[in-house]
């Protein structure tokens, strides 16, 4: 599967163009020049006709749940055009006649959620996506690209708007975002975004962004109306000696008196004060905040690993099959990793300045020699 990066905003998203057939029939008799229009349409590899392209059972695909908690803007449609030349280079390596998938600026560390069950079918370094999550549901498949960690693995199960990983901007990108495409079973393949379709219609379902958990309120304390011992519940109290009333004592003897001892306690005091269950309840947060900034770092880490991991097999491959056949090309190193062509260039510049390869010829026409 194949998604495109992340690209600049340029201009608004076309119309949608999948109702050209039911607009041809109502128009055949009263626009008959109709017929003169659509051959010129079809030939036209620039048009970017199928913007939104038909499904081949939309039914099948339920409510989704969007990729994160919340909202957040769009920063480029399905079916977009980009400005920049470099992507626009892209896609025409791709195959894709415009954006295949939607792109949302979310800052880098956001987490990503599943839009639905499914399994994980890949997880990790993914080419130009960077790093990125592919799940399979019973419907067709998700992907979600340019991740800046990971958080699941091949063939887990996962649920609707489980986290998966946090956004980034790993890969061929030009910023922070989440790249999200949809592909339905039995894709159209020719629709000219390798078929992935507009999500859009199908993503409805958000869960507001999480707050941080309050501290619970305790309980209020019993407030005990008479702090004395309750004679019909306790033990009687033996009889003492009581103090004689006729014989006032003077101040001078009341100085010379214990103090009264304390009245004993409610039966559930609220001890320790209140202040206290808080403090505790913040300590806990920071406990649960750092143990999931520790997993985020160790996820990132982890993908890091798996990326320098495959780069460097990947160049490994190449010089083994460069020495069998002592002179390679682009398309040859593109076809045998199934990577684009900036990123054939790049593992072969590497092994050209390292001395591994040597170079014959300029531009398209290099070779490379072992």
């Amino acid at each position: 599967m194949s998604t495109s990066p992340q690209a600049e905003p340029s201009g608004t998203t076309p119309p949608a163009q999948e109702v050209l057939p039911e607009t041809d029939q109502q128009k055949e008799e009263s626009q008959p020049m109709q017929a003169t229009t659509e051959p010129q349409s079809q030939p036209e590899p620039e048009a970017p006709k199928p913007k939104n392209p038909p499904i081949s059972s939309p039914s099948s695909i339920p409510s989704l749940h969007f990729p994160f908690y919340g909202s957040q803007l769009v920063t480029f449609d399905f079916g977009a055009q980009p400005s920049d030349e470099r992507i626009k280079k892209k896609y025409e390596e791709w195959g894709i006649v415009g954006h295949n998938g939607v792109d949302f600026g979310l800052q880098e560390g956001t987490e990503i959620l599943a839009c639905d069950e499914g399994m994980v079918i890949q997880a990790g370094d993914n080419g130009d996506h960077g790093i990125s999550v592919a799940i399979k549901h019973s419907w067709g498949t998700s992907i979600y690209s340019h991740l800046q960690s990971f958080g699941v693995l091949v063939n887990d199960q996962v649920k609707k708007a489980q986290v998966i990983g946090s956004s980034g901007q790993t890969g061929f990108t030009t910023g922070p975002h989440l790249h999200f495409g949809v592909q339905p079973n039995n894709p159209d393949t020719t629709n000219g975004y390798l078929g992935y379709i507009n999500p859009a219609p199908y993503i409805t379902e958000t869960t507001p962004i999480p707050q941080p958990p309050q501290s619970p309120v305790s309980p209020p304390s019993p407030q005990p109306t008479d702090l004395s011992p309750d004679l019909s519940v306790s033990t009687p109290i033996s009889p003492q000696s009581p103090v004689s009333p006729q014989s006032p004592q003077s101040p001078d003897s009341l100085s010379e008196m214990p103090p009264p001892s304390s009245p004993p306690n409610p039966p559930n005091p609220s001890y320790p004060p209140l202040a206290s269950p808080i403090a505790n309840q913040e300590e806990i947060q920071k406990q649960a905040v750092a143990m999931f900034d520790a997993r985020l770092k160790e996820n990132s880490i982890k993908g890091n690993q798996a990326k320098k991991a495959k780069r460097d097999e990947a160049i490994q491959k190449i010089f083994r099959f460069a020495q069998e056949r002592k002179r390679v090309t682009n398309e040859q190193i593109r076809d045998l990793l199934h990577v684009s062509q900036s990123t054939a260039t790049d593992y072969l510049s590497q092994l050209v300045s390292s001395g591994m390869l040597k170079t014959e010829g300029k531009g398209k026409a290099t070779v490379y020699l072992f």
